[in-house]
């Protein structure tokens, strides 16, 4: 096979700096494409739990209907009864982030996750991991803080990160502000690992969780607190053992409101 050999390299040489600059120029023109692009998909890992115009996606658990309403493009909580509003299906390993608002100082409100679809026995609750979401003026102790704790209840069990007491992980820092001011939280929730950051910074967490999948829960205790721009990028499945993973709804639905007597007859 015969070799060609290019005989006109002087007469290619002038344009060749005009080749380089085009080439140049089209790998420019690509990289806002392919920023774009990805700007696109991280965009779409993200989905709202809450669409901002009803509670669609959300079961109230046991509550009255009052108790939980949209207006003005949030989710509003009266506090009354203690109760949760869930999610409508369980989640493993995800990224939550929304914002939370007390409108009346010392207001007491909390988010659960990993949680069981209906309150444990003899109590409002959830059986699940709790993140504290309390306003300032309630005050504290010395085994509570008045936000940003995390801690297991009703029969979940967890290993907090420092500073702790018994189950119960404290914040590093105290970076919740005051009602009626809004707060942002983002949870991380990875293979029985939960990590809080509040407006910002991680602050608290805690590990080897039991549950490992389970429902997300907004919960009612006596404060009248705001939510609002809910949304979670759910990430890949650790394919925990049965034990790990909470019971699924089995249709179960409350027959007392927790208000008054609606659905019942004095004879």
């Amino acid at each position: 096979m015969r070799l060609l050999k290019c005989h006109n390299w002087r007469t290619l040489s002038p344009i060749m700096p005009i080749i380089f600059l085009l080439i140049t120029c089209l790998a420019a023109l690509q990289m806002p494409l392919l920023h774009a692009q990805d700007t696109q998909k991280a965009t779409q890992d993200w989905r709202p739990l809450f669409d901002g115009k009803s509670l669609d996606g959300w079961v109230n658990v046991n509550c009255a209907p009052s108790t939980w309403t949209v207006r003005e493009g949030m989710i509003h909580c009266t506090g009354i009864p203690t109760g949760a509003l869930r999610t409508d299906r369980p989640y493993e390993n995800f990224i939550l982030e929304f914002e939370w608002r007390h409108l009346v100082a010392a207001g007491n409100a909390g988010l659960f996750v990993w949680a069981e679809p209906i309150s444990a026995p003899g109590v409002p609750f959830l059986r699940a991991i709790e993140v504290q979401i309390l306003d300032h003026a309630y005050g504290k102790s010395d085994w509570f803080t008045t936000h940003g704790d995390i801690f297991p209840i009703h029969g979940s069990t967890m290993i907090p990160d420092a500073p702790s007491r018994g189950s119960r992980s404290f914040p590093s820092e105290m970076r919740s502000k005051a009602s009626p001011e809004w707060n942002h939280y983002r949870v991380t929730c990875i293979d029985g690992v939960i990590q809080l950051a509040v407006n910002g910074k991680e602050v608290s967490g805690g590990k080897e969780c039991v549950y490992r999948k389970g429902y997300i829960a907004l919960e009612s205790e006596g404060g009248k607190v705001d939510y609002r721009n809910i949304r979670i990028k759910e990430l890949p499945s650790s394919s925990p053992a049965p034990s790990m993973v909470a019971p699924l709804d089995q249709g179960f639905t409350t027959l007392y409101n927790g208000v008054n007597l609606d659905g019942w007859v004095v004879p």
